[in-house]
């Protein structure tokens, strides 16, 4: 399951070659005729719980702290249960280690009581301490945790970070770290209250903070030493999942189903093995003969998802990863809401995903998947973000504007990519044709793309995010945090050899000034009333399972759960029927 990749129409055009060779061995009537052949390639029933998923490549971590993405982080899930974990279906949090929790203080205090029954692979109990001890120490790790900052809401989290990081000077770092160390332990909004009690002090309410805490960095690990896992003999770590790893090969990795997990009666699978490959070519071979259960996070091909939509064992689902347009909110006129959004509602979002895109992405007319909103119902401009040429005339001439007359040209940011040029230019040319707006798109290697978004030298910039969680505040947070940090050091740090050096100083201070009142974000509702950004399109995933198998059930944070899964070994082939059954 995972986004279209972004390379250059050449290099499309060979893969899509090299893809159709592939999928043409197929019968024809396999892309004609669903009903007929109505799954990719051979359908080779298991006898045993054995699950074989090429999911990308092969894990690279096993460790919570450091798995960023899949496959790693599904790993992880499998071997490590913390907390809570997701329903697969409908992503709300459900008891794994906790059995059950209750908040206090409007949801800044967070208590979980951890199950009786709970035990490491080696036998041992799992307790509060454990949680304690990982948590910390991933903090510690800081910005080298790709994932840190979901723990950030935390009291005393940044505190703990920061003083564990050498200093500028690292003698004296080094000499004061032990009584630092104790010091910020004590500070640090996590406490084992039991060993079957834990407590959460939070900076900032959380109401949906057990969803957070189901993301694989809070997942607790057994410490042999304060940075290294304990392992059971040579290889196998010491673990608290349904499943507990086997071995690590240069072509598959190897997960046996927990013996001493307090839920093992309940899961199906005896073995889970990932399985390595080359490229998405290679996967979908391997997938066509039958030698693999289910296929995800494998870049194909627009020519591949068109010929593989038609079969009942493709899925393709929405993704919670944004494309989205900041604004530098230092820079004239992009500091009044209504030319935001005059230029947001200028944008024809779902002839951008079907046109330029492709049809491979979602049109985002809101910053969170629908998925991720549940029963909340956005009542302030929840019609914004559809295409409305009046209104966005209207709001510019409001403005100062009218027809777009003596409005400045936006220097619009992207990162050298083919297909972001694409958007950007579709763009560009919707904000000419509606409001009579040029704009001057600059494009940068990645490098110098991410030095001027820390200079601010944009007035508006391409942005990307995938989002870790269903939690509302920690995803909008997320989403702002980083703009708002680009934007203060970008008015900061401005200079002029030319200027008088008070008169730039003043001005630093006074877009230090705007930037340091503006009010933090803490709900979609507001991000969609103050738009400091723009959404453009969520990103879909994708993924092959054969039909005997149930439980890999996709969502929007790309996250199935192989404790769910479950090998179908009587399941036959529907006989066709009518037309179908003369063939």
């Amino acid at each position: 399951m995972k986004r279209v990749p972004r390379i250059g129409r050449r290099a499309q055009t060979l893969v899509a070659g090299l893809l159709l060779m592939v999928l043409s061995i197929a019968p024809i009537g396999c892309f004609v005729d669903e009903s007929y052949q109505p799954y990719y390639g051979r359908v080779v029933v298991r006898s045993r719980q054995d699950f074989r998923w090429i999911d990308g490549g092969l894990p690279q971590t096993f460790d919570p702290a450091f798995a960023a993405a899949p496959p790693d982080t599904d790993l992880v899930r499998a071997i490590f249960e913390g907390l809570t974990d997701y329903d697969p279906r409908t992503l709300a949090p459900v008891p794994a280690v906790a059995t059950r929790w209750e908040t206090s203080d409007e949801g800044r205090t967070w208590t979980f009581h951890l199950r009786e029954d709970a035990r490491w692979s080696n036998g041992e109990a799992v307790t509060a301490n454990d949680f304690v001890d990982s948590w910390q120490r991933t903090v510690k790790i800081g910005d080298l945790a790709p994932h840190t900052n979901l723990l950030s809401n935390i009291q005393g989290a940044r505190t703990v970070s920061a003083a564990e990081r050498p200093g500028t000077n690292g003698k004296r770092a080094r000499q004061n770290q032990e009584s630092s160390a104790a010091v910020n332990s004590r500070r640090f909004g996590v406490e084992a209250v039991s060993d079957r009690q834990l407590r959460v002090h939070l900076q900032s309410p959380d109401l949906n903070f057990p969803a957070l805490v189901a993301h694989p960095v809070f997942r607790p690990v057994k410490l042999a030493d304060e940075d290294t896992l304990q392992r059971i003999g040579p290889l196998g770590l010491v673990s608290n999942g349904a499943f507990m790893l086997a071995k690590s090969e240069v072509d598959r990795v190897l997960l046996k189903r927990a013996g001493n997990y307090w839920d093992k009666n309940e899961v199906n699978l005896e073995s889970v093995e990932f399985v390595g490959a080359k490229n998405s070519e290679a996967a979908l071979t391997a997938y066509r003969a039958g030698e693999v259960d289910a296929v995800t996070n494998s870049a194909f091909e627009p020519l591949a998802l068109k010929l593989l939509a038609p079969y009942k064992d493709f899925r393709r689902e929405t993704y919670g990863a944004l494309t989205y347009y900041s604004f530098n909110l230092s820079h004239e006129p992009f500091d009044d809401v209504r030319v935001r959004e005059a230029l947001a509602i200028a944008i024809d979002r779902d002839r951008l995903s079907q046109d330029e895109l492709g049809g491979a992405t979602e049109p985002a007319k809101k910053f969170l998947p629908e998925a991720m909103s549940g029963s909340k119902v956005v009542v302030t401009k929840a019609e914004l973000l559809e295409k409305d040429i009046e209104r966005a005339r209207k709001l510019l001439a409001e403005a100062g504007f009218p027809d777009g007359d003596g409005f400045p040209t936006v220097n619009l940011l992207i990162n050298r990519n083919e297909q972001q040029r694409l958007v950007a230019q579709s763009i560009a040319s919707m904000w000419r044709r509606v409001l009579n707006i040029k704009t001057e798109i600059t494009i940068k290697p990645w490098d110098e793309y991410e030095a001027a978004i820390r200079g601010g030298d944009y007035d508006i910039v391409r942005r990307g995010m995938v989002m870790q969680t269903t939690d509302e505040l920690t995803n909008i947070r997320a989403l702002f945090q980083q703009d708002s940090q680009s934007a203060e050091s970008g008015a900061t740090g401005q200079t002029s050899g030319s200027a008088n050096s008070s008169t730039v100083a003043d001005g630093e201070r006074s877009a230090d000034k705007k930037i340091r009142t503006q009010r933090v974000i803490q709900s979609e509702t507001e991000a969609l009333n103050e738009l400091r950004a723009i959404p453009l399109y969520f990103a879909s995933s994708y993924a092959l399972v054969k039909p005997y198998v149930s439980g890999f059930d996709s969502n929007v944070l790309d996250l199935p759960s192989l404790r769910h899964v479950r090998i179908d070994t009587n399941w036959r082939e529907p006989k066709p029927t009518g037309l179908n059954a003369l063939k």
